[in-house]
């Protein structure tokens, strides 16, 4: 008896003591709640992208929902079931930039070289959003967000110490503003200059 449980616990991964009939159906919520999950994600990925895309054509102010659910192809309410406003849809570009940056190490230099190069190749790649807000309404929501990953960058560089919050203001507002210029002058090359410097920053601030 024991045997066959061992089998049919590798084979069909049935747990000791569990009903078949019970664990079919916790396997299968189990699925379904990968499946909604992948949905989910799906759908408020296809409107982040037409809501990026209308910004950097038309600016924040003029956008309306109505032109963001038009753009994604999805229903007024399929947007609310999501999101309330534009503003959540613009934090949820942000949430979705710190969920990449932490899935990458920063145990050595090279790693922060890396780094910082993702975000730097974000910041490119929707340069033509920051633009558009920094010229109108979301510039400030998206001044704030930006910013606070910055310092979160900043703050895995600096050592404790009663200069530590002098160091984290400076360096990064340093960091936030060389990135901020080099968008403005249409985000040339990959921005290896601004990591070349924060290399240098970071060492002399240690």
């Amino acid at each position: 008896m024991t045997d066959r449980l061992s089998v049919t616990e590798q084979v069909f991964g049935i747990r000791h003591g569990v009903h078949p009939a019970v664990f079919a159906t916790e396997r299968m919520t189990g699925e379904r709640s990968q499946t909604m999950d992948r949905r989910v994600r799906k759908t408020r990925e296809a409107l982040y992208s037409a809501f990026a895309a209308l910004v950097a054509e038309r600016g924040y102010d003029r956008l309306s929902i109505q032109d963001i659910i038009d753009e994604a192809d999805v229903g007024r309410t399929t947007f609310y079931a999501h999101f309330k406003t534009k503003d959540d849809l613009l934090r949820f570009g942000f949430i979705r930039l710190r969920e990449h940056l932490e899935l990458l190490p920063r145990s050595t230099p090279q790693d922060r070289r890396a780094f910082l190069a993702a975000l730097l190749g974000h910041a490119k790649s929707h340069a033509g959003l920051f633009v558009a807000l920094a010229r109108g309404g979301g510039g400030g929501l998206a001044e704030t967000e930006f910013s606070s990953i910055i310092e979160d960058v900043v703050a895995s560089e600096v050592g404790e110490g009663e200069r530590r919050g002098t160091m984290l203001a400076m360096l990064s507002g340093a960091l936030l503003t060389a990135i901020r210029r080099w968008i403005d002058a249409g985000a040339k090359g990959t921005g290896s200059e601004i990591i070349e410097a924060f290399d240098v920053l970071v060492t002399a601030a240690r």
